[in-house]
Formats: C-alpha cells, sequence, structure tokens
C-alpha cells in the first residue's frame, strides 16, 4: 500500500477479533513510529507495549470507552519524557506525531487501532495500572490495537474548501 492510500484508508477501530499480535509486529510498528520527526530530532516519547489481558482490562476501565477498549489484543501507552523535552508544546506535538505513525503503520500491517486522548484526565491511575512511578513522563495518550471485527464502516470526510482559508 503506498503512504497517500494508508492515510486514506485508515480509520478508528473500536471492535477487535479475539486474534493476539505477534510482539514481533509491535516492535515493528514502533520501529517505524520512531523514525517520527521532531523537534531538534529529540525523539521525546517513550512507550509501554500492552499484551496481558489483565493490563489491558485495568486501563479501559479508566476511561468512558473502556467497554470496548477491553477487546482490544494490545495496547501501546505513548509518553512524553520531560528530561528529554526541549520545548513543552512541540515535544507534545511530536508525541502527537508519533502516535499518528503508530496508527498508519499498524494500518499498513492489516491492524486496526485507535487513538484514546480522552483517558489523560486518568493519567495517574495510568501510570499506577502499568506500575511506572517515572515523574519525567507525561501521558500523552493510549493506542489501542488489534484485528478489527468489521470491516465495512464507511467515513465521510468534510470537502477540502471547508478547510482552506
Amino acid at each position: 500500500m503506498n503512504t497517500i492510500e494508508c492515510i486514506k484508508t485508515r480509520k478508528s477501530v473500536r471492535k477487535y477479533n479475539t486474534s493476539s499480535i505477534e510482539y514481533d509486529v509491535l516492535i515493528d510498528i514502533l520501529k517505524a513510529a520512531v523514525c517520527t520527526p521532531s523537534g531538534k530530532n529529540g525523539q521525546p516519547w517513550k512507550f509501554k507495549i500492552i499484551t496481558e489481558k489483565a493490563a489491558i482490562f485495568n486501563i479501559s476501565d479508566l476511561s468512558i470507552y473502556g467497554s470496548w477498549m477491553k477487546t482490544a489484543a494490545a495496547m501501546i501507552v505513548v509518553f512524553l519524557d520531560k528530561s528529554r523535552s526541549y520545548n513543552h508544546l512541540k515535544d507534545v506535538q511530536s508525541c502527537g506525531a508519533v502516535m499518528q505513525t503508530i496508527l498508519l503503520a499498524a494500518h499498513e500491517f492489516g491492524i486496526g487501532s485507535c487513538w484514546i486522548g480522552e483517558i489523560l484526565s486518568a493519567s495517574e491511575q495510568v501510570k499506577k495500572a502499568i506500575q511506572c512511578n517515572d515523574n519525567s513522563l507525561e501521558l500523552m495518550g493510549v493506542v489501542t490495537l488489534g484485528y478489527a471485527e468489521e470491516q465495512d464502516v464507511k467515513l465521510t470526510k468534510k470537502s477540502l474548501d471547508d478547510f482552506i482559508l
């Protein structure tokens, strides 16, 4: 699949089947993610891969979307490493870009994904759930991953004219 096709066909998946994801595929997704551009090439992110069902359930229980998040085969928790940050806003933007790269790389592998930002209100509970007590890490989001249960969701996007000034 070419890049433009990948971007245009990726969609958020909120229902996954019971298939697991090979750990090597998760690593390949993160290898692509670390190629994401960042200010001064600071690469200010850290990742935690979650594949254990108990941990997936614990994190899911912290979100209003928990019922469908529990169907994920894996999660990638994305942090801003403040000890490597030179400009907070730019580094937050870099973490957003790295999450987009994770979504696109997952799609390339045929894996569905969804970026969960709503969970930021439970940042400390998420860190506790994954036994992370590093105060230099700031939660940026959680990406759920799994093979889609349903494939035929049609998305409508606004016209480009709606965005051009």
